[in-house]
């Protein structure tokens, strides 16, 4: 799962038709989970089905301005982060199945200005609140990307002048420490993904793809695992199946499922579709992300799913369902969906009182894929 996300939490399920009994067996059919039925950008799911990621509202300080809300969605039951004590802005990118977020809080820095901690991991639970994981010794900021299933280990990385280490914390009785991953060269990629277990880490060491294993208790062996530039992971399962995505020349991006036994490989895609990205795979290895048409073209973003050689678009979420980000082991998935106003999708019971966003104004709001800028430059960090 992973990599490695609410006024109402949504569930539709559509049913698959019945194959003959000798022709090949049915697609498997997905949950699709959503916080509410128009603009989400869900970021993680976790294996009870809660997520976590943000929804877009209107602005409360700018008539026509939409926001992103972090939030955290549990049943029908939906929490805002709010950002740590001195921070302006929260990015949840994970939750462990005991409701654990973690991710980024950040805040503004003048042009020019070293801040310390401009960017800070940060973990978050009902119960506790938020609180900041501080860095590796000398460092600057941190980002956490990921974490276990059990909530007792969380990926991300840190940053410090000239060097970007990943890094992983373990929970402690009094609180959580911070080790950090051999690497060959500084972190290439913005994202650090972990396991369910919370044993076998992928990120990209200077321009190569690489996977650590735990052996022991403190020891890991890193491995590189694909030519360089060739494979960026975006989630990683038990087995140690990476998935990922790889840039061309062309400008286009490619959906990458790398396995011990059978290496990288490039995901076919569908007639009329030229670009793709691998966001998650569970411990079943299925594989979602998102599909696209030419730059221009009616052809419009698509969630998928892929297993066994098999690609197709995961329909359950309707035409408006743009990226799957995350699936757990349950086959719930979660992702991107942004419907117009004037549009009824059926399948959807939102919460009394709940109303859809407007459409995001361009350049009115930030990404959460936006680079995470550290005191000194700036560390990408890309969706999940």
């Amino acid at each position: 799962m992973r990599s490695r996300s609410c006024l109402a939490a949504m569930a539709v399920a559509l049913s698959c038709a019945t194959s003959l009994a000798d022709g090949p067996p049915p697609a498997r059919r997905f949950q699709v989970v959503l916080a509410r039925p128009d603009g989400v950008m869900a970021t993680g799911i976790n294996g009870k089905g809660d997520t976590v990621g943000f929804l877009w509202v209107e602005s409360k300080e700018h008539q026509g301005v939409l926001d992103q809300s972090p939030f955290y969605c549990t049943g029908k039951t939906v929490t805002a982060i709010p950002p740590l004590q001195g921070y302006t802005a929260v990015f949840p990118y994970a939750v462990s199945d005991g409701g654990t977020v973690v991710g980024r809080v950040s805040k503004p820095s003048l042009p020019g200005q070293v801040t310390p901690l401009r960017n800070q991991a940060f973990v978050w639970d009902a119960a506790g609140g938020i609180r900041g994981l501080g860095t590796l010794e000398g460092d600057s900021a941190s980002l956490a990307t990921d974490i276990s299933r059990d909530g007792r280990r969380i990926a991300g990385f840190s940053i410090g002048d000239n060097r970007v280490r990943a890094c992983y914390w373990d929970r402690r009785d009094d609180g959580w420490k911070v080790m950090r991953l051999a690497q060959r060269a500084n972190l290439g990629s913005n994202v650090v993904v972990m396991s369910d277990d919370g044993k076998v880490v992928a990120a990209v060491d200077g321009q190569t793809a690489c996977r650590w294993t735990q052996r022991s208790e403190n020891e890991w062996k890193e491995e590189l695992i694909t030519p360089a530039v060739s494979l960026i992971p975006r989630g990683v399962n038990n087995e140690g199946t990476v998935v990922g995505v790889r840039f061309t020349p062309d400008g286009l991006t490619h959906a990458v499922v790398w396995t011990r036994d059978g290496g990288a490989k490039v995901l076919d895609l569908p007639e009329g579709y030229v670009r793709a990205e691998a966001n998650a795979v569970n411990n079943r290895g299925v594989v979602v992300g998102m599909i696209d048409g030419p730059h221009g073209s009616k052809v419009a973003p698509r969630a998928f799913a892929y297993e066994a050689g098999n690609l197709r678009i995961i329909e359950e979420g309707g035409p408006d369902f743009s990226s799957a980000t995350d699936i757990n082991d349950r086959d719930q998935v979660t992702g991107v969906l942004d419907v117009e106003e004037d549009e009824e999708k059926p399948g959807f019971e939102a919460k009394p009182g709940s109303a859809k966003p407007a459409r995001p104004p361009a350049g009115k709001a930030e990404s959460p894929d936006k680079k995470a800028e550290d005191s000194g430059g700036s560390s990408p960090r890309g969706p999940r």
